[in-house]
């Protein structure tokens, strides 16, 4: 499994991500994305990342239907995890089409993405 659901109590989840992210992995965390919309209207999502390794190589990444139709309610998303991640990331949310804020905060700064998630942090 390359994905931990650590908290979904209201419209802000935490996922670790580890190892190599996959496309099932990636629509499963998209149902979670969609199950939050369906229930609070909006969704902010922090990702930890802990050991990981990027994403597999298979066909399926390139469907962008969920955020064509679920983008707008994804108000902000939080990567905590080696830089080295850092543009990679980036370039694979689509940081400049989503509406949505993206912050990438370096690994020991988990209380300041949450800070900034919950919006007491700018």
């Amino acid at each position: 499994m390359s994905y931990q659901i650590i908290k979904k109590s209201d419209c802000s989840n935490r996922v670790k991500l580890s190892g190599k992210l996959t496309t099932h992995d990636f629509q499963e965390l998209q149902a979670l994305a969609r199950s939050s919309l369906e229930q609070f209207g909006q969704v902010r999502i922090l990702f930890e990342l802990k050991d990981f390794q990027g994403w597999s190589n298979e066909t399926g990444w390139e469907n962008r239907s969920f955020l064509e139709e679920n983008g707008k309610g994804i108000s902000k998303i939080a990567f905590v995890g080696d830089e080295k991640w850092k543009v990679e990331i980036f370039m694979f949310t689509g940081g400049t089409m989503r509406q949505a804020a993206i912050e990438f905060f370096p690994q020991g700064q988990l209380d300041r993405a949450q800070a900034w998630l919950s919006g007491e942090s700018q």
